[in-house]
């Protein structure tokens, strides 16, 4: 260690004297209480990903009523069947 080095730790471990202004006043604030900041929020997705998202519920909603009109006209047709061959079975029995 050289000696510069010796010197500024012996003045560091000195007691420092504290000096008070003669005129003035002197001013010192002690704050004990935490300052918090308000926190930012940021997007989880991108404006991009929710309107892909939209449109992939959209999407699929279209499909979900084209399979329930297609199965309601097919239940329908299965209907007229049954009751045509339940008008030739009466017709029949008669």
């Amino acid at each position: 260690m050289s000696t510069t080095e010796s010197e500024l730790l012996r003045n560091i471990n000195e007691k420092i004297e504290l000096i008070e202004p003669s005129t003035g006043k002197l001013f010192f604030e002690h704050k004990t209480e935490l300052v918090f900041v308000n926190p930012r929020l940021m997007p989880l997705k991108s404006q991009a990903l929710e309107s892909l998202e939209e449109m992939h519920r959209e999407t699929a909603r279209q499909l979900q009523q084209k399979r329930t009109k297609r199965n309601n006209n097919n239940s329908n047709n299965n209907n007229k069947k049954e009751t045509a061959a339940e008008a030739d079975a009466l017709a029949s029995a008669i």
